[in-house]
């Protein structure tokens, strides 16, 4: 067979563009595999709706890297090891539902070189005597639109443990918890990078870091909540690495030796348009660095930034249903972080302008006079 090369110089220009065009799409193609849990059957192809898997394990089985797989809404009782660059794509966190059966891990992302993304499905009822019970990771991993909840690990890690990257987008983690009396990270511990868009961690417990403990390497918090996590030492976050907290709320996390936040010596935490309000034990605990526009209910956070305001009650609400993905925590008509973030406007830790809030609702607030961006991670669509 002549290779391309040699056909190459044969062929005008014109024709050969439209021959790698052609040549492109299979060469590129990948296969996306079908899962029914009630009407499925693993002697099916899993290729098609009709012909579906029964389990979700058996179509990771046939996949090849780069391949997706839709998963129609049932429980599915399974503990998945996902070895190669993978899509799962449930029916909504609702509905598609991946329950570990109390028998270990659910899911357990295995190598560092892949890149593993799970949406719209709930992760539960994982349990282990060692760490990461709903999820571990080694890889690169995306959760969009999904709850890991009630999993209980031994000693890290009780919803998720990672130990390469992981990004969280509009998701909740709630309700994990670790059997070992010094066990920590009830919700998330990380090692490496961890990105949190739009979502909420809430209701966790650990003696250290009850909702996020970051062991090491980076972290980045994007207009989203911790609230309501539990531990001795860092009730909402303990950090060691280096945290940023952008449009976060961080209230009501519990730790009678040390603050909603944590920060250990080595580590750093920089805020920016964000609320850390009413934790008992404290709101801050060690140094903080301010990028301005921050409010503390008490004066332990020590802001110094331009905008900033300390021992100031923010004047919330409830975690509740205000629209979203997630739960979110409303704030009260004349709170004083109404139209008090950065006059030039919120952003990320890179300068990227937030325009959305948590719930995916306009920032600022679409129908705002002044059209500056509120604290926290909600943002009043009206003055």
């Amino acid at each position: 067979m002549r290779s391309l090369t040699r056909i190459a110089s044969k062929v005008p220009a014109f024709r050969l563009v439209a021959l790698f065009l052609a040549l492109a799409p299979n060469a590129l193609a990948h296969t996306t595999w079908y899962v029914d849990g009630v009407n499925g059957n693993d002697g099916n192809n899993c290729r098609t709706l009709t012909t579906a898997c029964k389990t979700i394990g058996h179509a990771i089985s046939l996949a090849s890297s780069g391949d997706a797989i839709t998963v129609a809404p049932a429980t599915y009782t399974e503990n998945l090891n996902i070895n190669l660059s993978l899509s799962i794509i449930g029916s909504g966190a609702t509905m598609t539902i991946i329950d570990g059966g109390q028998a270990g891990t659910v899911v357990t992302v295995g190598q560092q070189n892949i890149q593993v993304t799970l949406s719209r499905v709930t992760i539960q009822n994982g349990s282990v005597q060692s760490n990461g019970a709903g999820i571990t990771n080694y890889g690169t991993l995306t959760i969009n639109s999904s709850t890991i909840t009630a999993n209980s690990a031994y000693t890290f890690g009780g919803g998720i443990m990672s130990n390469n990257t992981l990004t969280i987008n509009e998701s909740t983690v709630s309700g994990n918890s670790l059997s070992y009396e010094y066990g920590s990270g009830g919700g998330i511990m990380i090692w490496g990078t961890l990105t949190v868009n739009r979502s909420t961690i809430t209701a966790n417990g650990a003696y250290d870091g009850g909702g996020i403990y970051i062991a090491s390497g980076t972290a980045t918090i994007n207009n989203s909540t911790v609230t309501a996590n539990s531990a001795y030492w860092g009730g909402g976050i303990e950090n060691f690495g280096a945290l940023t907290i952008n449009n976060g709320t961080i209230t009501g996390n519990s730790a009678p030796a040390g603050a909603g936040i944590y920060q250990d010596a080595g580590g750093s935490v920089t805020f920016q348009d964000s609320i850390i309000a009413n934790n008992p034990g404290g709101n801050c605990l060690g140094a903080v660095t301010s990028n301005g526009y921050n409010v503390s209910s008490d004066n332990s956070c020590g802001f110094n930034g331009p905008g900033d305001m300390n021992n100031t009650s923010p004047r919330l609400g409830s975690l509740g249903r205000y629209g979203g993905p997630t739960q979110t925590i409303i704030e009260m008509l004349g709170s004083p972080t109404v139209d008090a973030g950065n006059p030039n406007g919120c952003t990320d830790s890179q300068g990227n302008l937030l325009t959305t809030d948590q719930r995916g609702a306009p920032r600022p607030g679409l129908h705002k006079s002044d059209k500056r961006c509120d604290m926290g991670s909600f943002e009043r669509q009206t003055d």
